[in-house]
């Protein structure tokens, strides 16, 4: 059997109805030559048959009995037949021509950058509010090298698998399902670019990320991401990165300045996010750039620095 070009990696744990709807989506693309793994770390994990009306087959469902994102996207990493792999999450839902334009990418930059796209935020579902990490620019831009801002976002990425190779997978103390539950993506990103791996934003590449969070479900995730944010400074802080800690004060900073203009305008739901979000990246960076065993980057097994 020929081997893909392409392996799409997606995470999951106990969210049956999101996953489904992610695969119908992912399925509607007529590329041919992509596998999909399904890292599952559902306590219950149902069977399922491929598809054989579409191009786009089930590959693999994989049940990982450890917990964190990372951990499970580092097994996909391992299994992955694709020379590119490429990442969403499983409250996405892909555009049809995803995989052609992350592949004609591929081949334009002949391998030797990771890819990013447009994260458009879906109609609000019943009783939800939009969905937050969003990204909505038209031009196409490269980035080569570290910045005030995190430009590889984890729902809508490809990566060759050299380059995984070289640089090192995910930072597994890092993400959902560990105690610094965000970030993994703006970690590896910030790894790729500091080994001079450019880093390729295509306005066609488009993800749409569902809206389906109710406010206060939304509040506690931006804590969460405030933590794994603040972990992330923190635990290259700790090797002595000054950028990360002027990265941190420009965060809380944004932070603070995004909580008083909710406050102006009265948006309580905003307020308690930003709040949130400042309060989780204090929590983060403190835990990790102080902590040792079970800090982010202590197992340097996953990385490369």
């Amino acid at each position: 059997m020929r081997s893909p070009r392409i392996s799409v990696l997606i995470a999951t744990a106990d969210r049956p109805e999101l996953l489904a709807d992610c695969l119908f989506h992912l399925r509607r693309s007529p590329f041919e030559g992509v596998e999909i793994i399904v890292l599952d770390q559902s306590r219950e994990v149902p069977r399922r048959e491929p598809d054989q009306n579409s191009p786009v087959r089930w590959s693999r469902h994989l049940h990982c009995a450890r917990r964190g994102k990372s951990a499970a996207l580092n097994r996909g990493i391992a299994e992955a037949r694709g020379e590119l792999l490429a990442f969403t999450d499983d409250d996405c839902r892909v555009s049809e021509n995803w995989l052609e334009e992350m592949h004609r990418a591929f081949v334009e930059t002949r391998g030797e950058s990771a890819l990013t796209g447009r994260v458009l935020a879906g109609e609000r579902e019943v009783g939800a509010v939009t969905a937050p990490s969003l990204l909505d620019d038209c031009e196409e831009r490269e980035y080569r090298r570290p910045a005030f801002r995190d430009v590889l976002f984890g729902n809508n990425m490809a990566i060759p698998a050299p380059i995984l190779r070289r640089v090192g997978p995910f930072d597994e103390s890092l993400g959902p399902g560990t105690p610094w539950p965000a970030a993994e993506d703006d970690d590896l990103g910030y790894r790729l670019l500091r080994s001079r791996v450019p880093i390729r934003y295509l306005p066609n590449l488009v993800v749409t990320h569902r809206s389906w969070r109710q406010a206060r479900q939304q509040q506690g995730l931006f804590r969460d991401y405030g933590i794994g944010q603040g972990a992330f400074y923190g635990k290259h802080a700790r090797r002595g990165n000054l950028h990360m800690v002027a990265r941190m004060a420009r965060s809380l900073w944004d932070g603070g300045r995004d909580a008083a203009g909710a406050a102006v305008l009265g948006r309580s739901h905003d307020l308690r996010a930003s709040l949130y979000f400042a309060g989780g990246l204090v929590r983060g960076f403190m835990g990790a750039a102080l902590a040792g065993a079970g800090s982010p980057g202590t197992s340097l097994r996953t990385e490369k620095s």
